[in-house]
């Protein structure tokens, strides 16, 4: 204690010393504030305030209520991209993988059976042996193809071992030995452990999914394991959608299904035979020979629907445009000569749209527009033709979407011309005029209706000098209807009325100088008259004219002198004249702005 007095006795600022220690640490701020250079030409800022980082602004909903797809739906669109895409599955692309497999292991060749050197090195490639790289691609995709029917053979045996197995409990059940179902299923798991050579929870892991799998089978039949994409595995592993109703539901596309698999993959059913099933096609010909039903009904043949109204109806599916000789002879009218003699004599063809170079040939061609129909593998569409509930007799349904912008398929017919009172589809390149008609002959885009609110339209689109008519889409959801507006042109002079329950301008058939007439009661009635402009005896109208269009749909509408504010639509129009007890006689001229 003396010794520890002392010691401060002679040191009395030691103390404060170490408790100015611990209130300040080493490294300490400048008492200066640090002046910014504002000459700088990017000063940086230290400094952070609110307004640095805005909040994001709000989405409003415009009023179009869209549900989430649901992972039930993204499986059954999987499997309608594997049916229409090019993929073969053939038991014969395995026994060809095995052959060249066995035939590799004993050739002591650099250069095996399928042709690919065992060098692949730069080097390798001298110039003139570049065909290696033709015979790799050849290789690869008999391959990818082998290990892609390895998997639906994989699900479709583990979905059948899922019907052994639970008709294996049932036996062991009502047999002889007469065990509760519990020990039932006990002993065939304990004996299926033994025979996979498994421990009990992974076959249990396994046989979870594998029950999902067999769901599926019961509900969409065998064609939905065997076409099914990525995500079979997650959708039966998480059991998301796995309810009776969405069950229900897609019960329906089971027969729709095999109809497009059995015409667009004539061999896929021989994969069925290792697990005992039928392997002959229920459905052939064309995929558009057969129309099928929203109820899940049995498809009937196209030929049929057509009878009442053709008793000699017949159709042919054709890719590409069929010239009428009788007309044309070995011309086409839909060629369009070059701009300039320069280009004709360059013999390139160049794209309107895009201004690039178009080519049949994939290496040469530089023009992307509409890369699904032209320079490269046209692929059967997504989309079959349906019965339709409300007197239209058939239609075009889309399996999976198109978004806005892809061409779903080109208008093919006869191209002819002088045909009257028909359906046609009138176009001219130049002075020359043609018609496509497709009363015998055509495409799947025969069978698209008409809507005034269409998801769908027809475009002119040259490539390699020739026009060509495109279905285009809209923006089209999966299961959608693919409807194109006919034109006015179309309806008139024809004993015809629109169907399509839009509120369409086809209500009423028009002759000559008619017009029609909207009657707005006081007591919010509305009725349509046609009249005549060169009747004496016309009741008296007003003209109201109104723009039609989406950019010009603020502009102020005028009735009698009256104005009318902000308006975005007819329907609105007439609410505002229903509020104010308008009692007229209107001529609506809508005027279609093309944006």
């Amino acid at each position: 204690m003396m010794a520890s007095n002392n010691s401060e006795a002679r040191h009395p600022s030691s103390a404060s010393r170490l408790s100015r220690k611990r209130r300040h640490g080493g490294l300490r701020l400048p008492m200066a504030t640090a002046v910014m250079d504002e000459s700088m030409e990017v000063p940086r800022q230290m400094q952070i305030s609110a307004g640095n980082f805005p909040k994001r602004a709000k989405l409003k909903p415009d009023g179009v209520f869209l549900p989430r797809e649901s992972s039930l739906s993204k499986f059954i669109i999987g499997v309608w991209e594997q049916i229409h895409s090019g993929l073969i599955l053939e038991p014969h692309i395995l026994t060809e993988q095995l052959q060249l497999t066995t035939a590799a292991s004993t050739h002591t060749s650099p250069m095996n059976e399928a042709g690919i050197s065992a060098d692949l090195s730069i080097a390798s490639l001298s110039e003139g042996s570049f065909d290696i790289f033709t015979r790799g691609n050849m290789f690869c995709q008999r391959v990818t193809q082998a290990s892609r029917t390895c998997r639906s053979i994989e699900v479709i045996v583990q979905a059948r071992w899922i019907e052994l197995f639970d008709s294996y409990v049932q036996h062991l059940t009502t047999g002889s030995s007469g065990i509760s179902p519990t020990k039932a299923r006990m002993k065939a798991l304990a004996e299926a452990c033994t025979d996979f050579g498994w421990s009990e929870k992974e076959l249990r892991n396994k046989m979870a999914i594998w029950r999902g799998y067999k769901e599926i089978k019961d509900v969409l039949g065998w064609v939905a394991l065997v076409f099914s994409g990525m995500g079979l595995y997650r959708l039966c592993k998480y059991r998301i959608d796995f309810d009776k109703d969405k069950f229900s539901r897609a019960r329906a596309l089971r027969c729709r299904m095999e109809v497009a698999a059995d015409t667009l993959h004539r061999n896929w059913r021989q994969l069925l035979a290792i697990v005992g099933k039928s392997t002959e096609r229920r459905f052939t010909g064309h995929p558009h020979d057969w129309v099928v039903c929203q109820d899940g009904s049995d498809p009937v043949p196209l030929r049929s629907t057509y009878l009442q109204y053709d008793p000699n109806f017949s159709f042919e599916h054709v890719d590409e445009c069929v010239i009428d000789t009788t007309w044309w002879g070995a011309e086409d009218p839909r060629w369009m000569p070059p701009a300039s003699r320069s280009l004709g004599i360059a013999n390139k063809n160049t794209c309107v749209l895009c201004d690039q170079v178009q080519s049949d040939d994939a290496v040469l061609n530089s023009c992307k527009c509409f890369a699904s129909l032209f320079s490269g593998p046209r692929l059967t569409p997504a989309v079959q033709i349906f019965r339709t509930s409300n007197g239209r007799n058939n239609g075009l349904q889309a399996l999976v979407p198109f978004e806005r912008g892809v061409a779903i398929g080109e208008f093919t017919g006869l191209v002819t011309k002088g045909i009257k009172d028909q359906d046609v589809l009138d176009s001219k390149v130049g002075d020359r005029r043609y018609q496509i008609w497709q009363g015998r002959q055509g495409n799947f885009t025969r069978f698209v209706n008409h809507s005034c609110k269409p998801n769908a339209q027809f475009e002119k689109f040259t490539w390699l000098g020739t026009e060509h008519i495109l279905l285009v889409s809209n923006g089209i959801e999966a299961g959608m209807e693919i409807t194109v507006d006919y034109s006015e042109s179309y309806w008139k002079g024809l004993d015809k009325n629109c169907l399509c329950g839009e509120g369409c301008y086809t209500i009423m058939s028009l002759h000559g100088d008619e017009i029609r007439l909207l009657r707005l009661g006081a007591n919010s009635s509305l009725t349509l008259k046609r009249v005549s402009l060169t009747d004496p005896a016309q009741p008296p109208f007003v003209a109201l004219s109104y723009v039609w269009g989406d950019l010009n749909d603020t502009l102020p509408l005028s009735v009698s002198g009256q104005t009318i504010a902000a308006t975005r639509n007819l329907h609105h129009v007439l609410n505002c004249l229903f509020a104010s007890r308008f009692d007229e006689l209107l001529s609506i001229d809508a005027l279609c702005i093309d944006q």
